[in-house]
């Protein structure tokens, strides 16, 4: 199979030109295309665009700004947000253009690096709209600031597999999180509560676990559920900005419900779930909404 050309890119607005040398030279780069904005933006402290360029020159290093092309997208191409949309951008005029100069100075037998100053490799157009679009034709090699480098593949690849772990770990809290409202449940039922809701929901953010009535006393009980307790107790998620979607969404809830003259209370329970024969439960009774401590904690151990 016949070797890929390489295409080199290389994004950090706080490496120094002297230290962007040592980085080109090991590969042979001949050729620096800057995407970055030609108002003197630097691409470290005290280099600017100009002294950059003459800077590369000293070491037979041509200096071209692409701003036109691979730094700036026009609203036609971006989304709400203002992000630039891969499949608008290839069709650019401006983008298609910088594409064939590229092409042809490789052709030419220029060893190129493409910069910008987004360190964050997966954040930068050289990445996701460059790198992407070019990796067909070229072996896109992205440096990294000591010298080494990764490919596009290897990134893409990467960033897929970080995708699933992400989904799966959002998967299993889900499922654990649903469990330690089922664990809840059953404990007050034990309890003597009744149940009269699970997870009533008015929207988005503002969202009831469990609600349950004992004694003419109406409580509003939020589940907290970890596998552990290394980043803090589960209690502790309930901040300032929770507290008010809580009661939010209890007002909407005694309204709907007609519960108007009904006491109620807002309680939290906190597990550390193991598996449903070990777990600790935690029932914190009448939180108060200021932060200030709760009434009384009540402790459920279950170790079989």
């Amino acid at each position: 199979m016949e070797q890929k050309p390489i295409l080199y890119t290389y994004g950090n607005i706080q490496i120094k030109a002297e230290e962007l040398i040592h980085l080109l030279l090991p590969h042979h780069i001949n050729c620096v295309v800057d995407c970055r904005p030609q108002n003197n933006s630097p691409i470290a402290q005290n280099t600017p665009t100009d002294e950059l360029r003459t800077i590369l020159k000293q070491y037979q290093i041509i200096y071209l700004p692409f701003f036109n092309h691979f730094g700036f997208f026009s609203s036609e191409v971006r989304n709400k947000k203002g992000e630039p949309v891969y499949r608008k951008v290839i069709q650019a005029k401006n983008f298609l253009q910088g594409i064939e100069r590229i092409q042809h100075g490789i052709q030419k037998g220029y060893q190129i690096c493409i910069i910008d100053n987004q360190k964050e490799t997966d954040k930068s157009k050289r990445f996701t709209l460059i790198g992407k679009y070019m990796k067909g034709t070229y072996e896109m090699r992205h440096l990294t600031p000591t010298g080494t480098f990764f490919t596009q593949e290897a990134q893409e690849q990467r960033i897929n597999e970080y995708a699933i772990k992400r989904k799966e770990l959002k998967k299993m809290a889900e499922e654990v999180g649903k469990t330690g409202e089922e664990l809840s449940a059953r404990y007050l039922e034990q309890q003597g509560y009744q149940i009269l809701d699970h997870n009533w929901n008015l929207h988005r953010g503002c969202e009831l676990d469990l609600v349950a009535m004992r004694d003419n006393t109406l409580h509003f009980i939020e589940v907290k559920t970890r596998t552990s307790d290394k980043y803090g107790d589960p209690q502790t998620a309930i901040n300032r900005v929770k507290m008010r979607h809580i009661l939010k969404a209890i007002h909407e809830y005694r309204y709907r419900h007609a519960f108007f003259h009904t006491n109620y209370q807002i309680d939290s329970i906190a597990i550390i779930y193991h598996s449903d024969g070990n777990y600790q439960l935690k029932h914190f009774l009448d939180i108060r909404p200021n932060g200030e401590a709760c009434a009384d904690v009540h402790i459920y151990t279950l170790q079989q």
